[in-house]
């Protein structure tokens, strides 16, 4: 029977990490879980592992022959099925027009041209609805070998042809190119572009695209559909064209910024990610991408999900710009019950920072695309809870009300803490959820899973509204994602910069051993009171635990000041929840510090 409980059999690292990298879950094994509510008092619950894919590559992890294959499908009807040119011409002369390209004269004739209809997001809606009431069928595909045998390297060499691209970048600044199907993307996605209203479906051409070193070659092969798009704009130069947002695999997508480089990524939905029944990964199987304006600011893409419980219809409004910006809204509809539905789900990974939990061989000092979950709970109180790649897997829950926000950021942005000059770790963005309306009662959930390299997605966060959906029901949300920095600019607080954890040996029977916590808060009017330490004092609770040695420092290097204290376990418990935050004659100056740990 699955239930929480206060300790959980370890399981072993090589076990674990199969899960993860075969990206499902199941129940071959037992991990460590700890459960982490807002307040001191924490609970801990046995769970599966989860594996994500990799966030620079935005792969959905490959299916197993030992678990269910994963269930992203929208099935099509026949009258549905978009019209599809399974030929190749090699000048991809097939298509509609891109604009801003060379004009291709209309050919009635062609089977491979499908008649614009026009374009009413409510349709989408009425999809995703029917869908609900229909059987879920799978959406993989058998690919033609010579697609299906590339390795992942050899996948990525496929490029498509920018001078291709849809829109005219010159009058709006987006442009739109495609992902070809291949490797593990067997599932055929449905591209549609909308101009002036009306709605017309792209089909096939392997014209579009440049083999490059694959050996392969338009004729080897036909297939049908895309993997995936990707839109670029002009973030960092009038004259540029950088990466904007990605949609690829499942319901994953990735936005950025000016001067920010690949790194989290967000997805659609989760549905039981960490629950005893296994995940289930819903898909985006169809696309309405509505052909911007001149001069408009903004590019907006309806989405169709699927997956075997749930359907879902998308809207996202993307706005490009410094801290580039979406705002999605869904509508879901349950074909049956779900035991816990993650909205505004988001992807990272964490391998190891400055608190040194786990050892590793590397030049590198830190290896992280986000080093802490920010969350500004429903109270208006903001908890920074540092990240962690644990030795076994750990969940934590947040528990709140309407929350205001919550997000995954990098807020380590110096470069010489991670001297990686391939992945630039420093110039990676932090994304940041802020829900639109009341989400009512539940709680942000933190996933952290055991990694041993950089290449797997160990964190993912997301919120589970208390009630669960049940089959028949719907459910709408709205919420926005930003591509920020650090979050510095989100409150007014001292923010907590770094986490730093060392053992002290015991010194007889009057000092027992304990664990030193070293905090460093910076930022905002923290300055303005280093003048006063003794009226500066920061406020510590653990559960289960006697906190020693409290100090407060000025750090001299980094500004801001240094809290110390010392933790020591009563034998009550195994683990400790612990909050610190910073004070001045009761008013609160900082964030507050959160974080559970395991004696």
């Amino acid at each position: 029977m699955y239930r929480f409980q206060k300790r959980v059999a370890k399981v072993s690292v090589h076990a674990l990490l199969a899960v993860v990298l075969a990206g499902f879950l199941s129940f071959g094994a037992e991990g460590l879980a700890r459960a982490q509510d807002s307040a001191p008092d924490s609970v801990s619950a046995k769970v599966p592992s989860n594996g994500q894919p990799d966030a620079n590559a935005l792969q959905p992890a490959p299916s197993s022959a030992s678990a269910t294959s994963l269930e992203t499908a929208m099935p099509i009807t026949p009258a549905e099925q978009p019209t599809v040119n399974t030929q190749s011409p090699p000048d991809g002369s097939d298509l509609p027009a891109a604009d801003g390209a060379t004009p291709v004269p209309h050919m009635p004739e062609k089977p491979g041209i499908a008649v614009p209809v026009a374009f009413d997001p409510a349709q989408v809606i009425d999809r995703a609805r029917n869908l609900a009431g229909q059987p879920f069928e799978s959406p993989h595909r058998d690919l033609p070998e010579a697609l299906a045998n590339l390795s992942a390297e050899d996948y990525a060499k496929i490029r498509f042809k920018s001078q291709k691209a849809f829109f005219s970048q010159a009058k709006s600044g987006f442009a739109l190119d495609l992902y070809h199907p291949g490797n593990m993307y067997d599932v055929p996605i449905a591209i549609n572009l909308v101009r002036d209203g009306q709605v017309q479906a792209v089909p096939y051409s392997a014209g579009l695209f440049d083999f490059g070193e694959t050996g392969l070659s338009a004729n080897d092969f036909s297939t049908q559909g895309y993997a995936g798009f990707r839109l670029r704009y002009p973030l960092g130069s009038v004259k540029g064209s950088d990466e904007l947002a990605t949609f690829l695999g499942a319901s994953y997508f990735r936005i950025q910024g000016r001067d920010q480089v690949v790194g989290q990524m967000a997805r659609g939905l989760t549905v039981d990610l960490g629950g005893p029944s296994g995940e289930e990964i819903p898909a985006f199987r169809e696309f309405w991408i509505i052909a911007p304006k001149d001069g408009e600011t903004k590019i907006t893409v309806f989405a169709l999900l699927d997956s075997a419980r749930v359907t879902g219809a998308y809207r996202f409004d993307i706005r490009p710009g410094a801290n580039s910006k979406v705002d999605v809204s869904g509508t879901l509809f349950f074909r049956d019950r779900v035991e816990k539905i993650g909205l505004a789900p988001l992807n990272s990974m964490f391998l190891f920072g400055e608190q040194k939990r786990r050892q590793f061989d590397d030049y590198r000092g830190e290896v992280h695309s986000s080093d802490g979950l920010l969350i500004n709970n429903g109270r208006g109180e903001w908890l920074w809870r540092p990240l962690d790649n644990p030795a076994n897997l750990q969940i934590s829950s947040f528990l709140d009300e309407n929350p205001r926000g919550f997000g995954l950021l990098q807020r380590d942005r110096n470069f010489d803490h991670y001297q990686d000059l391939e992945t630039r770790f420093e110039d990676q963005p932090g994304y940041w959820v802020k829900p639109k309306g009341d989400w009512g009662k539940g709680h942000v959930e933190l996933v952290e899973i055991p990694s041993p390299s950089e290449g797997n997605d160990n964190i993912v966060a997301f919120w589970v509204p208390q009630n669960k959906p049940a089959a028949g029901t719907e459910l709408t949300f709205e919420y926005q994602i930003a591509a920020t920095q650090d979050g510095r600019e989100l409150h007014e607080l001292s923010q907590v910069t770094d986490t730093r954890i060392m053992a002290v040996p015991a010194l007889g029977d009057d000092e027992p051993a304990a664990t030193r916590f070293m905090l460093n808060f910076a930022g905002e009017e923290l300055d303005y009171y280093l003048a006063d330490l003794d009226h500066l004092s920061a406020d510590i609770s653990a559960s289960n635990a006697v906190v020693r040695n409290v100090r407060i420092v000025k750090d001299t290097e980094n500004g801001g000041v240094r809290v110390i204290f010392d933790l020591i376990g009563t034998g009550e418990a195994a683990s400790s929840n612990l909050r610190a935050f910073l004070q001045y004659d009761g008013r609160v100056l900082s964030e507050t510090w959160t974080m559970p740990w395991v004696f």
